[in-house]
């Protein structure tokens, strides 16, 4: 509202993506206002029953969604094949079939996820046991921890790395964290992650591009350094890692498959919405999954059939009345008991750049905060946890599509056609 107490006359479009005054139907039954509805209701006319189905923008990776609101075409439901233009792939869908695939299914409201098992069948197939899940927490501060180091310098605290035999045993293998004010982590980091790794042969994992970045920053940080070992720890680097040189791609012999990579390639559900994120696939794997709902619904994480560093005969996975499966990342409560549950959200939005929000704030109380060794285990124990659940859902989207393959027979020349 401007100083006259007159609503300021809003601007819509692709932007509005990012609006965070848009709220589910749940939280506007609970009373709040949603800004996002006002806006498109005055500026676009849209009824309350057009504004809770799916926007245009919510199209994954949607590149053309200014264009197509100029058009008058705002809703998903709107969207014909001639608006995507979807183009054939050879290796698992391409990023416009991946999105007519959406359009598609929320158009038809089909509850069932997309399966590629003959793409996925081939991937795995190429996969060396044991397999290597692992995950990183790091910042960029302008105001560096450690004397002597630059504003905005990658800054890697934390890592979690669990592994799954070729007799489907999964144990929480490593974990590292930082826990010393103002000292740099970065190499102790590299070389608590090269102890864990180089214990076996096996394919290694990370979920989309951040850790392979993270560690190609902490590659040109070692040439900088006088580390006794840097050439050792560079030459790991360059083993589990790829990057350009010119205009070649090159790649490590034991370079990282991204997760995320073959999520966008071979599987969609409807549930992940125009989201890609762990925290948006796993719990859509886990409402389709009875294997998991089974598996990690009894409280054996954290025994020895499940060995676990931070956790005890746990179970990740209750059911509602309705007999609805919880989100397993609901189950570790929150890591900020001073902050509003609306503010705790604000680190853990769709995109990837916001799923380590939380950890990243909860690590930089640890290094500025005075506060009580009481608080600041709770801080390091809750860190821990959130990054051991990082890499077991990693692990439970292997397991699904195990299990599945297993189901609609691994041989199988089979995957659901796009209609």
């Amino acid at each position: 509202l401007a100083a006259t107490g007159k609503w300021h006359t809003p601007t819509t479009g692709n932007d509005c993506k990012k609006c965070e005054f848009r709220i589910d139907a749940k939280a506007k039954a609970s009373g709040l206002q949603s800004g996002f509805d006002k806006c498109w209701s005055e500026t676009r006319k849209l009824k309350a029953a057009d504004l809770e189905k799916p926007f245009v923008f919510d199209v994954w990776d949607m590149r053309r969604g200014e264009k197509l609101i100029s058009l008058g075409k705002y809703l998903m439901n709107q969207l014909t094949e001639e608006d995507i233009e979807p183009k054939e792939s050879d290796d698992g869908l391409s990023r416009t079939q991946r999105q007519w695939l959406q359009v598609q299914l929320t158009q038809q409201n089909v509850k069932e996820p997309f399966i590629d098992f003959e793409g996925l069948a081939h991937e795995m197939e190429s996969w060396t046991y044991p397999l290597n899940f692992i995950d990183f927490e790091t910042m960029m501060t302008a105001i560096p921890f450690q004397k002597g180091r630059r504003p905005y310098e990658q800054s890697a605290f934390q890592f979690s790395h669990h592994i799954v035999t070729a007799d489907g045993r999964v144990t929480h293998a490593k974990e590292y964290i930082n826990i010393k004010r103002g000292h740099f982590p970065n190499f102790d980091f590299l070389r608590a992650l090269k102890e864990t790794l180089e214990t076996n042969e096996g394919t290694i994992f990370r979920y989309a591009t951040h850790e392979n970045t993270v560690l190609r920053q902490i590659r040109v940080q070692l040439e900088n350094s006088s580390e006794v070992d840097r050439t050792e720890l560079i030459r790991f680097i360059d083993t589990i890692t790829e990057w350009d040189e010119g205009d070649i791609r090159r790649e490590g012999p034991r370079n990282m498959i991204d997760l995320c990579d073959l999520v966008k390639k071979y599987y969609f559900h409807p549930r992940m919405g125009g989201s890609n994120s762990i925290k948006k696939v796993l719990p859509a794997i886990i409402h389709h999954s009875r294997y998991l709902q089974t598996r990690y619904g009894l409280p054996i994480y954290g025994t020895t059939e499940l060995p676990s560093h931070n956790f005890q005969k746990w179970h990740w996975i209750e059911k509602d009345e309705n007999g609805h499966p919880s989100d397993p990342y609901k189950r570790l409560g929150e890591l900020f008991e001073d902050l509003s549950k609306e503010e705790i959200e604000t680190y853990y939005k769709n995109d990837e750049l916001a799923d380590g929000g939380a950890a990243m704030t909860a690590y930089a109380r640890m290094q500025f905060t005075e506060m009580s060794d009481k608080e600041f285990e709770t801080l390091r124990t809750a860190l821990l946890r959130y990054c051991e659940l990082d890499t077991l859902a990693m692990v439970m989207i292997f397991e699904y599509w195990r299990e599945e393959l297993k189901a609609h027979g691994a041989g199988k020349k089979t995957k659901r056609k796009l209609a």
